[in-house]
């Protein structure tokens, strides 16, 4: 085994022991990076988003100086494929959005699926998504608008297809062929993405992204800030909702990573903050679709890594309610001695320092705020030091004070 596997195992086992719940020799050091890594190497989001393969130097550079115990790769769409649908409810670096090229990607909240249309997509969600939200969102897709294949008789579905000779519909079929060799082309170059960060000795946290249901129908299909006073205006139709997405996509967790031999599958919790809705109606409308997803990932033998975006202290006992040392929750917002004595007892704990302190704060700062959080959450282990958010900007000297912090003071 050569120097670099020697480590890359090191490391493997000291985040694998930490999940655990058990002290390995020091804290790991695992930022949540996203565009930090291209900043940092003069690498812009509009080429990383036209070829994910203009990344690899930005990981290689942020490997060899800053060491991670494991790689965080975040998400960027392929601009490709954006561009091939004409997605409206993105926009992107680049003359299409007229956005500069070191911008990131902007996510538009809106609503897409109507007031009375949620009977209709209760009843058959699929044909509300082909019909109603893909023309919505994509505007190259709008012919898909008058496609009907709803009929179970022979003789409708002769007539139904002559929609298939309509100019609207062939311009979205075509679309969907170039958006969908974009898609293949995109996932050959991830996966040379990947095969980098092996060759220098380290691993992915995380080998795949999940949405649960309640955070899927917010993003992608009510808005998240309709579907939270939805709890208000629609409950029942809300959670009738939510349970269908459940049944029909948690099984597609299994699928997509379970069958690809994925150890850990990120999370990420948008609609769940303490803003956002009381700690009943989380417990109604929210925690049962996310503690259905944790289960089926722990039933196959993978670990959710959970983020919690937002405040997030009054929901700590809930998340507590999972299997001892089988899961993973980052933090953006909480007050961590609340969190080390409560969900800390179960699960591993991802640390939160402030991304604003990494960008703007200084040296010292960076220092203090590192053991302290060090001093109250890596006591008997379960603590990974991570930031708060995905980082895309942060001062050289201040991410070499963090790592070298947590390093020294993290031993056990």
């Amino acid at each position: 085994m050569d120097e670099k596997q020697l480590k890359k195992q090191q490391r493997d086992q000291r985040v694998n022991d930490t999940i655990e719940l058990k002290e390995p020799d020091r804290v790991p050091f695992v930022p949540k990076t996203s565009g930090f890594y291209l900043e940092d190497a003069g690498i812009s989001f509009y080429d990383a988003m036209m070829d994910a393969r203009n990344m690899i130097p930005g990981f290689q550079k942020y490997m060899r100086e800053f060491e991670p115990d494991a790689v965080n790769i975040g998400g960027l769409y392929g601009i490709n494929a954006l561009e091939a649908l004409g997605t409206n409810y993105l926009k992107w670096p680049g003359p299409t959005c007229n956005l500069p090229l070191t911008s990131s990607f902007q996510h538009l909240d809106d609503t897409y699926l109507k007031d009375d249309e949620y009977k209709e997509f209760i009843e058959d969600p699929t044909h509300v998504t082909l019909t109603k939200l893909l023309p919505r969102k994509h505007k190259k897709l709008k012919g898909l608008s008058k496609l009907y294949l709803r009929e179970v008789y022979d003789a409708g579905f002769f007539q139904d297809i002559a929609a298939f000779a309509d100019p609207e519909v062939k311009e979205a079929l075509h679309a969907l062929e170039k958006a969908g060799e974009a898609a293949v082309e995109r996932g050959k170059q991830m996966a040379e993405v990947r095969k980098a960060i092996q060759d220098e000795g380290f691993s992915t946290l995380c080998q795949g992204t999940f949405f649960i249901p309640f955070d899927a129908f917010g993003d992608s299909i009510r808005g998240i800030l309709q579907v939270v006073t939805d709890i208000y205006d629609y409950p029942d139709e809300l959670k009738a909702a939510v349970d269908k997405i459940t049944e029909m996509n948690v099984e597609r967790i299994v699928k997509l990573y379970a069958s690809r031999g994925a150890k850990r599958v990120f999370l990420p919790l948008h609609c769940g903050v303490d803003e956002f809705m009381s700690p009943q109606a989380y417990e109604k409308f929210y925690w049962p679709c996310l503690k259905r997803c944790i289960d089926i990932i722990i039933e196959n033998n993978m670990t959710p890594v959970c983020f919690c975006e937002g405040n997030y202290n009054t929901r700590l006992e809930v998340l507590s309610q999972v299997p001892k040392g089988k899961v993973v929750y980052m933090f953006e917002k909480v007050d961590i001695k609340k969190a080390k004595n409560t969900v800390g007892k179960v699960a591993c704990i991802c640390g939160n320092l402030p991304n604003a302190l990494l960008a703007f704060g200084t040296k010292e700062q960076v220092i203090e705020e590192t053991k302290r959080q060090l001093d109250i959450l890596a006591p008997g282990g379960g603590f990974i030091m991570d930031c708060s958010l995905m980082l895309d900007n942060a001062k050289h000297e201040n991410m070499e004070a963090w790592r070298e912090t947590t390093l020294k003071y993290g031993q056990y």
